[in-house]
């Protein structure tokens, strides 16, 4: 374990690698765009991704600074609980990523809204779980 917060962790990052666990114990990796808030992150997904599913088994989740890509731009990870906000909890959230990427999120945003039945999206709280960051 190293001494660095979520906040030292993620500063200047624009993507993570967010890995998820299967009921198997097997972990899956996700680049996703976040928002972080204080010690919190936020991640938008759709409530029927693979990641969602496997949140809803397992909150425990691995947090790490990646490129767009998911190669990690750090050797530190944070391991940290993940959480299916409510929809009544979005508009802080929402307004986060939508500051940090603008145009881009608008944009994908209007995308996802042209089909006549747009996915249902859910927003994901990371909250670390340990003392600070670890080396993988």
């Amino acid at each position: 374990m190293g001494d660095a917060s979520l906040t030292d962790l993620l500063e200047g990052h624009r993507y993570i690698r967010l890995t998820t666990f299967r009921r198997s114990g097997v972990a899956v990796s996700t680049t996703v765009w976040f928002a972080q808030v204080g010690e919190r992150a936020y991640v938008f997904t759709s409530a029927n991704s693979g990641k969602a599913k496997r949140i809803r088994n397992n909150s425990s989740v691995i947090v790490t600074p990646s490129n767009f890509r998911g190669r990690p731009k750090t050797q530190s990870s944070i391991e940290a609980e993940a959480r299916l906000m409510n929809e009544d909890e979005e508009e802080m959230p929402n307004r986060a990523i939508d500051q940090k990427y603008g145009w881009q999120y608008r944009l994908f945003n209007f995308v996802i809204g042209l089909p006549r039945n747009p996915p249902e999206h859910v927003f994901l709280e990371l909250r670390p779980t340990g003392s600070g960051a670890s080396d993988e």
